[in-house]
């Protein structure tokens, strides 16, 4: 059910969503503004569009809407006793307990260098999607309120604005001595077997090493993630079982598979 995740970079925290969400928009806009005079907006021109500057830049940003319930958060697990005992609503009643998280992604965090700012946000959802971000935004529409006034449901939107990735740095060569090191064949070179990886994991599945970072170590480009998760049959790179081993073959043969 949980299959799309928000990983904090600094602290490698996961942050679940509740359940897939039925509908994502994607929005890009170019790196340009109207070019301005030195007292603001260039006038009497004679032009029928106002002159572009490009920033060498632009924003890609995207909405998600999400659905948090507690009757579905409770499936699977036994009811939770009231702490008060005075037979109130339990804390697991209140939906805003499984959406906290994402508000808080919204609130400045004071990084180590002094300086604060909102959390750098890995948004992932199986092969397809694994974007480095920042929530701009969040809203909910709260629901099904009970006696005390708690709410039970939440439609929860969020907005994330793409930021830089890790630039892919160039496909590690041969070594200058060969003679010392072990060939990895990740260049295309015909070697036995293909360099494997061990991946550990928590207790839940989640690995302690993301498939980018694997692609970022053994190929230097942190996009052949997919690549390496699709040839190594991986339908969700958030969830895999003890022990297991990525391979990576040669980018040879990695485009021959995306082909």
């Amino acid at each position: 059910m949980e299959r799309v995740a928000f990983l904090l970079e600094r602290s490698g925290e996961r942050i679940s969503c509740l359940l897939n969400p039925e509908n994502l928009e994607a929005r890009r806009t170019a790196g340009l503004r109207t070019r301005l005079a030195g007292g603001g907006f260039l006038a009497g021109v004679a032009r029928s569009e106002d002159p572009l500057i490009a920033t060498g830049g632009g924003v890609t940003e995207y909405d998600l809407n999400l659905l948090f319930d507690v009757e579905v958060a409770r499936e699977g697990r036994s009811p939770t006793t009231p702490e008060d005992g005075r037979g109130g609503p339990a804390e697991d009643d209140d939906v805003r307990v499984l959406t906290r998280p994402f508000w808080d992604l919204t609130e400045n965090a004071v990084a180590a260098d002094g300086f604060a700012a909102p959390p750098t946000v890995r948004f992932i959802w199986g092969k397809s999607w694994n974007i480095p971000g920042v929530v701009l935004h969040v809203s909910e529409r709260l629901e099904r309120f009970n006696a005390d006034g708690a709410p039970r449901r939440s439609w929860l939107s969020l907005r994330l604005r793409r930021v830089e990735d890790s630039e892919p740095r160039p496909v590690p060569g041969r070594p200058v001595t060969p003679q010392f090191e072990a060939p990895s064949g990740l260049d295309g070179g015909s070697v036995d077997q293909a360099p494997a990886v061990d991946v550990p994991v928590d207790n839940e599945g989640l690995p302690l090493k993301r498939f980018d970072q694997i692609a970022d170590d053994g190929y230097g480009d942190p996009t052949l993630w997919a690549d390496i998760a699709a040839y190594n049959d991986v339908d969700d790179p958030l969830s895999l079982p003890e022990g297991t081993t990525i391979v990576l073959p040669s980018l040879a043969i990695l485009q021959e598979a995306r082909a």
